[in-house]
């Protein structure tokens, strides 16, 4: 979500909504981050609640290859001054999984995971909650991150660039999943293909669909009665998650707050 709309839309999600302090910190902290950064891209991600404090998250949009969209997270406690999230090696996010921690975070980004696990310290990489936020904040970004489906677009170097073009869906096609896309680095085969492909009609199919998630009715999708123009999908697999639409024109957002847990039987649920 842009900083500018923190305040001009209501961000809630899940029951949850951020007070008129958060918000005055947050655009602060988010402006300096976009300064100190030096990247225009600056996005309010969510708040992951925890049990003693809470963790603010903004993310970077950069134009860096071969991994596109190209994302940096970055997380801020009470003091909403936004540091980095690690760059996960492969070997830290399998000792983190393994793990199987289900507890919310406690907010202590050095709290020491082995002893929140009740296990013994094994050799290799000392594991702090830092690392376990760092994990979820990317399986949750990979699982949502919704956006309406043209809203961006390859540009002839092969970067992800908003569609200028681009204004907003029809409202007869807003509330169908068909018209939504994962803004993030496709994983479908027909995503990858339209990736190497050059041709025009490939640039604007590069993303994965949300309607090919599984499983089957993982997201619920709703116009709001009191606000006829206004889409919003809720992602049941990360509870917490919503994203937004006003259809016909080129305003949309997305936003997490919950305590970054996964509903992993959802199947069984549906």
């Amino acid at each position: 979500m842009d900083v500018e709309d923190l305040e001009a839309l209501p961000v809630s999600s899940g029951g949850h909504v951020l007070s008129c302090e958060e918000i005055t910190c947050l655009q602060a902290g988010l402006t300096l981050l976009k300064a100190t950064e030096k990247n225009p891209v600056i996005k309010f991600w969510g708040k992951i609640l925890g049990k003693e404090r809470d963790y603010y998250i903004a993310c970077a949009i950069r134009d860096i290859k071969p991994t596109y969209p190209n994302k940096r997270f970055f997380y801020a406690g009470e003091d909403f001054t936004f540091k980095a999230l690690p760059d996960l090696t492969e070997e830290v996010g399998e000792a983190v999984s393994m793990l199987q921690l289900t507890t919310p975070l406690t907010g202590n980004p050095d709290a020491l995971l082995e002893s929140m696990a009740g296990a013994e310290p094994k050799a290799g990489p000392t594991l702090i909650e830092l690392d376990r936020l760092a994990l979820l904040v990317q399986e949750i970004d990979f699982d949502t991150a919704a956006v309406p489906k043209g809203a961006y677009s390859l540009n002839e170097g092969q970067v992800v660039v908003p569609n200028s073009a681009f204004r907003g869906l029809e409202p007869a096609k807003a509330t169908s999943l068909q018209n939504y896309v994962h803004f993030r680095p496709p994983a479908s085969v027909v995503s990858l293909k339209a990736q190497a492909c050059n041709d025009l009609e490939f640039q604007s199919n590069f993303l994965d669909l949300l309607s090919d998630d599984l499983p089957k009715g993982c997201w619920a999708v709703r116009q709001e009665p009191e606000k006829s123009s206004l889409v919003t999908l809720r992602s049941l697999m990360w509870p917490g998650y919503s994203a937004f639409h006003v259809p016909g024109t080129g305003k949309f957002g997305s936003v997490y707050f919950g305590y970054a847990s996964k509903i992993n039987d959802l199947a069984f649920l549906l």
